[in-house]
């Protein structure tokens, strides 16, 4: 064995600590990938109820142990906080369910030094370090000491707890580590939007460093939020991994200790302490505890900084409100006084400020403030593997959300595959979700992929999630907890990396209650819930919405865009759109196709004007348009228009009343509550006697 391999395994050599149900045992590890979970096939098979089959696994690269969690139903905690995928340090607990695991390095005979005695890009077993030349008593003292900073940073971590103003949050951990460190100045930096910026600084009289943005190495500490390891020199200006550094030798540093501040996988920011004039100024002990304090204060930083993020968010969407009511009161005086210009009511509706997001949503046409909530909660969730659960009336949208999600987000290069579980055929389910080998079944004649094999390492978006059957729902849900698919009638597995988004017109919750879906599956699937508004709760966006699609196609069909009768626009605007902006988009089709010029009344369907055929309705209501209060006018027609909707449903149906609600995106409970509203009554069939009479 050469010596870098001998130093390779010896740095790899870890060992991990398992308590379980009230017993502990010790593996050892040497570098290789070891599974942890409840099946047998793992190399760590442990037996708790909350663990998947496969739960995560540990893994040795470049000098580091990692763990990654594959996927698992409950997650896996370390130190407390879920993660995906994160780097081990000595002391580290692994939760999963109740069962504990804690990591350990096994200490080797040297420790690689660098310049002043210090190491540059730490490996971690300094913890596993023992004391030596130290007497009994100097032994004591070291420890009382350490032990006196230990509950220093407790105490400061309950501290930080109830800081929620970033500014003075910054300052109490910036404070607290140089006073650890004693350190000549001391500098948080994080990353906003790419950028790095000095969010705090003090010298040790606690005082503001003034220039800042100048006094610190750029070259350090970018290298320590991409490595996501610590830097610790004492002699920077000689040490041969940082003199190459402009911003050392520009500075004169003698001694940096430079610690990340990292979140689930991810680098936020570093804490960057250093000592112009002392060389060896910082020790191990500093780092050990700078980095427990880095640890804690990471997540109290997220929480500042969500919560100020949300506080302006709310003042935003608080004037948004106030911009939307003044945009209705406008809308209804223009309609009181008979001023229907279609251009006007546009214009007006326009002039609502536009509000600015992370990502683009111009695919999707509003000014509704419900809407641009929905839209600061996708800036969140977009750049995570996060499930979503879309939610609302058929023809709301929910693939337009869907789209946004994937094609904006970490998966945009992988693929996008969508798929109405509703149009599949219930034989041909676990064929289509998981595919199929030659053979396995009648016509069979080859082997094909499934939807989860075709989005491996992109978004499965699944449409109608609410009427798959129980059966596949149980092994979609053994899919998501453990990664892995097996074709209809094949014997090996194959692992599958899949974003799951989906959407219903159904209420989940109702059917979980009846037994009709399963509660684990919802749940699985129901991490981010969206819930789209119908258009009847949206009417500012319907002449925009007209406009765009008149546009749209008046440029397919290679015509000039008609312009829209005033009075057309005003039936456009109060009716109540069941189909949603599908129906809406169907409509202004229709009105472009038959038009000429212009769009008159005439040309819209029926039921927009007239609620039936045959009665007096349209003369009714063009009678009451103008007269009386405007509230009182929209309401009767509004109501006269669903009356006839829902009786002309019925008689589609045959009265089938759970099909109506579904087609009409309603509840059976709310279709029964309407139909005695309106007293609509199922007509009678003839008896055979007076059929034949």
């Amino acid at each position: 064995m050469t010596k870098d391999s001998a130093s390779k395994n010896a740095s790899a050599q870890a060992r991990l600590l398992i308590r379980e149900r009230g017993l502990e045992r010790s593996i050892e590890l040497d570098g290789s990938a070891i599974a942890i979970g409840r099946s047998r096939e793992n190399q760590i098979e442990i037996d708790d109820i909350s663990s998947s089959r496969r739960h995560c696994r540990l893994f040795f690269a470049d000098n580091i142990w990692s763990v990654e969690d594959l996927q698992s139903r409950n997650g896996t905690l370390v130190n407390g906080i879920l993660i995906r995928r994160q780097e081990l340090n000595p002391g580290d607990c692994i939760e999963i369910g109740k069962t504990r695991i804690f990591f350990e390095r096994i200490p080797t005979s040297q420790l690689a030094t660098g310049v002043g005695g210090e190491t540059l890009l730490l490996p971690t077993d300094y913890f596993m370090e023992p004391l030596t030349d130290v007497s009994d008593a100097s032994q004591v003292d070291l420890l009382q000491k350490e032990r006196e900073i230990f509950l220093r940073l407790l105490e400061i971590t309950k501290r930080l707890c109830s800081t929620l103003v970033l500014a003075d949050l910054l300052g109490m951990i910036l404070d607290t580590v140089i006073e650890i460190s004693n350190a000549e100045r001391g500098f948080i930096i994080l990353e906003n939007e790419g950028e790095l910026s000095i969010e705090c600084s003090r010298n040790i009289d606690k005082e503001t460093v003034k220039k800042a943005e100048v006094k610190v190495s750029r070259s350090i500490t970018r290298q320590v939020m991409e490595s996501g390891r610590p830097v610790l020199t004492g002699d920077a200006q000689h040490d041969p991994r940082t003199r190459t550094f402009a911003s050392v030798t520009d500075l004169k540093l003698e001694s940096v200790l430079c610690v990340p501040l990292r979140l689930r996988g991810r680098s936020l920011g570093v804490v960057y302490v250093d000592n112009r004039f002392e060389a060896a100024a910082f020790h191990r002990s500093h780092l050990r505890f700078i980095e427990f304090l880095a640890d804690q204060a990471t997540v109290f930083i997220e929480n500042a900084r969500l919560f100020e993020e949300n506080t302006r968010k709310q003042d935003a969407l608080q004037r948004s409100k106030e911009e939307v009511e003044q945009l209705n009161r406008e809308l209804q005086e223009m309609l009181m006084a008979g001023n229907l210009h279609p251009e006007k009511i546009t214009e007006v509706i326009t002039r609502a400020g536009e509000r600015s997001f992370k990502y683009d949503y111009d695919r999707i046409i509003t000014k509704n403030s419900k809407m641009y909530q929905i839209f600061q909660i996708l800036d969140r969730v977009i750049e995570t593997d996060i499930p979503v659960l879309v939610q609302g009336e058929s023809g709301t949208g929910k693939e337009l959300i869907a789209d946004a999600i994937h094609f904006q987000g970490p998966r945009k290069d992988g693929g996008f595959v969508s798929q109405n579980c509703a149009a599949i055929p219930p034989n041909l389910l676990e064929s289509e979700f998981f595919g199929h080998v030659r053979g396995a079944f009648t016509g069979a004649v080859r082997d094909k992929k499934g939807l989860f094999e075709l989005a491996d390492k992109g978004t499965l978006f699944l449409d109608e999630i609410g009427d798959m059957s129980l059966d596949l729902q149980t092994k979609l849900l053994r899919v998501l907890e453990e990664g892995e698919i097996r074709p209809v009638g094949g014997r090996d597995s194959k692992f599958v990396d899949v974003r799951i988004l989906s959407a219903t017109n159904r209420p989940l919750q109702e059917m979980v209650q009846s037994g009709e879906f399963r509660e684990d599956l919802y749940y699985r699937l129901n991490v981010i819930n969206v819930t789209l508004p119908p258009l009847r709760e949206r009417r500012e966006d319907v002449p925009l919405l007209v406009d765009a699609f008149m546009t749209r196609i008046s440029g397919r069909l290679k015509r000039e865009k008609p312009t829209l009768d005033s009075r057309t626009l005003y039936y456009l605007y109060h009716y109540d759109w069941p189909g949603n902006v599908r129906q809406l988009e169907n409509e202004v089709e229709r009105m472009v196709a038959l038009s000429s010029d212009i769009v008159t009344p005439d040309l819209l369907s029926p039921a927009l004007v007239t609620g039936s055929a045959g009665t007096s309705g349209r003369s009714r209501r063009d009678a009451k348009v103008g007269r009386g209060k405007l509230k009182e006018i929209v309401t009767e027609a509004a109501e006269e228009v669903e009356r006839q909707v829902l009786s002309s449903t019925l008689a589609e149906n045959d009265w089938n009343k759970s099909q109506t609600a579904r087609q009409l995106g309603i509840s059976r409970p709310t279709l029964d509550q309407k139909i005695d509203k309106y007293g609509l009554k199922k007509p009678e069939k003839p008896d055979a006697g007076r059929k034949n009479g």
